[in-house]
């Protein structure tokens, strides 16, 4: 399991950003983000959000009607979703993680600071960021809130899929958890909360001041600022 160093989140308004390091996390409903359009590009919305089944249309055929349609037909993958998944509550955030990596060296100090640096089509989302600086205890404060508000949540690394090879369900364990390849730059980490409402609509979820382990800055200053040391003193 990769090793998450830090958090990133970042916001269209410093309001916003403020508002989470003061213990506000606003989450809205998958089907927010499924239904969301980005004025350039797929940022913050995707059409695919909550899919829980991906099919490949050489793989399959569809049947309406007594009217078969063959697989030759069929111009795009087959995505299936789940309405009570798309009513969840979700908050979304860019993790700083080790990925495929196991051990690193001088010879990989530089690609693996690329690998886990804010991608510049994240800066799209925003010019304020929060960098939250111990991810343990952001995620003991997330926890004890959810605990102490009797909510049902999943936590956990969002795994993407290739879409042009992936073909069948999705682990129920891990529905909410999968994106596109396209949107691998983002490195998300997700928290998932059923509030047991019929409707769709946002929700606050107030984990306590995190002014104590974060740091207010802009994607670009944060960019520039990241330093990666190893213990024989090689940095970059």
């Amino acid at each position: 399991m990769p090793t998450i160093y830090a958090f990133v989140k970042i916001f269209e308004q410093e309001q916003y950003a403020k508002d989470f390091v003061s213990g506000k996390l606003f989450m809205n409903p998958i089907r927010y983000f499924k239904d969301y359009r980005d004025a350039a590009g797929e940022l913050r919305g995707d059409p695919h959000e909550g899919v829980v089944g991906w099919y490949q249309p050489n793989k399959i055929g569809l049947q309406i009607g007594g009217h078969v349609i063959q697989s030759s037909d069929i111009t795009c993958p087959v995505a299936i979703h789940d309405p009570e998944l798309l009513n969840k509550n979700a908050f979304c955030i860019y993790s700083l993680n080790s990925g495929n990596y196991q051990s690193i060296d001088r010879e990989t100090l530089e690609d693996f600071k690329r690998t886990i640096e804010l991608h510049e089509s994240c800066f799209g989302l925003g010019n304020f960021c929060v960098v939250i600086l111990n991810a343990k205890k952001f995620l003991d404060r997330v926890e004890s809130s959810i605990k102490s508000n009797n909510l049902s949540a999943n936590l956990g690394l969002v795994e993407y899929f290739s879409e042009n090879e992936y073909h069948g369900d999705f682990s129920p364990e891990k529905r909410g958890f999968h994106k596109r390849s396209l949107f691998y730059h983002q490195r998300e980490y997700r928290i998932l909360i059923d509030t047991h409402c019929s409707l769709s609509s946002p929700y606050i979820l107030n984990v306590g001041d995190l002014s104590d382990i974060a740091l207010l800055t802009t994607p670009e200053e944060f960019k520039q600022q990241l330093r990666i040391s190893l213990p024989d003193r090689s940095t970059t």
